[in-house]
């Protein structure tokens, strides 16, 4: 019997390196759509593809089954309506037109945005696109332009209702074994003022495993039109003193002692009050509680948490 076919978009991203090897793992065949140059894999049928050249997908999702659409824009605003959100939408329709049975979107959680509450789960309300995101999120253009673009997805994806099961997967950082240490090397200021924060850290390889998860899952339940959001996240990420504190003692390097002076959350509201120019009380991502309960009521648990990761990386690269 032949393996299911998946598509998986933005396949040679920081995501897809990870998710590729998880779903051949889990027993799918698997098309990889790249723009610059192909993996090295001879096992996937790899389809070179630039979102801003075309949008007619009818090609790309041929045969497949289910659909990881990682593909995205996340650095220069002025392509992220196209590469984001209008060929998202193109992407559905041509999976509905073949006939695919499952649609998992990679969105982020940025689309939460800097809510008023500092738990966060899949009911938290999302950024609203048609008012001033800097008044919504306190970050850097970019990130106000990608959290837009994010939002607007998860909107148009929702108005189109395609007949099969779509899923919003919203991870918090996923970091790869060097992004965990990079903290290490940060300015004594920044240390100062972020010691406090959560690091919002997910493991890349658990991050991809939650995603052949959720796709092995939704495949395997009866074919039917839904549309549903899990929190890929770790709640055991810890805050960025931990990390200090664990890798000031795995090492001794002095890089990793914390220093003695620690800002609290007061700092940032400060912050972002001077920002928006408004009172309000709103969380950033690094004071938020982000629920991956969802998703653990799935069966699921993280194959190797941020601690385990942190202790790998130190012994593999301090």
């Amino acid at each position: 019997m032949t393996s299911p076919l998946l598509l998986v978009t933005g396949a040679t991203g920081a995501a897809g390196r990870h998710v590729l090897p998880a779903l051949r793992a889990a027993g799918f065949r698997v098309r990889a759509q790249y723009v610059r140059k192909a993996g090295n894999d001879s096992g996937i049928d790899w389809r070179r593809w630039d979102f801003r050249e075309s949008l007619d997908f009818g090609p790309l999702v041929d045969d497949c089954v289910g659909i990881i659409h990682l593909g995205a824009e996340i650095a220069n605003p002025e392509f992220m309506d196209r590469v984001n959100v209008q060929a998202t939408a193109a992407l559905a329709k041509a999976a509905t037109a073949a006939g695919v049975r499952y649609f998992g979107y990679a969105s982020s959680v940025v689309v939460y945005g800097a809510p008023h509450e500092a738990d966060v789960d899949e009911s938290t309300p999302r950024l609203d696109p048609r008012r001033s995101i800097s008044a919504q999120y306190y970050a850097e253009p970019a990130v106000l332009a990608y959290a837009r673009s994010k939002t607007l997805t998860e909107e148009a994806l929702e108005e189109l209702a395609p007949p099969m099961r779509v899923e919003f997967w919203r991870p918090t950082v996923v970091a790869e074994p060097e992004r965990l240490l990079e903290a290490r090397d940060w300015s004594t200021m920044r240390k100062v003022l972020c010691l406090y924060r959560r690091t919002q850290y997910i493991f890349a390889p658990d991050a991809a495993a939650a995603i052949a998860h959720l796709t092995t899952r939704g495949l395997a339940r009866p074919p039917g039109a839904s549309i549903e959001a899990f929190n890929i996240c770790d709640e055991a990420c810890g805050r960025y003193r931990d990390l200090f504190r664990i890798g000031f003692a795995c090492t001794g390097d002095r890089r990793f002692h914390a220093p003695p002076l620690e800002l609290p959350y007061i700092a940032d509201l400060i912050r972002n009050t001077r920002h928006s120019r408004r009172l309000a009380l709103r969380h950033g991502l690094g004071s938020l509680n982000v629920s991956n309960a969802r998703l653990r009521a799935t069966g699921f648990t993280l194959p190797t948490g941020v601690p385990a990761a942190f202790k790998r990386a130190l012994a593999v690269h301090a």
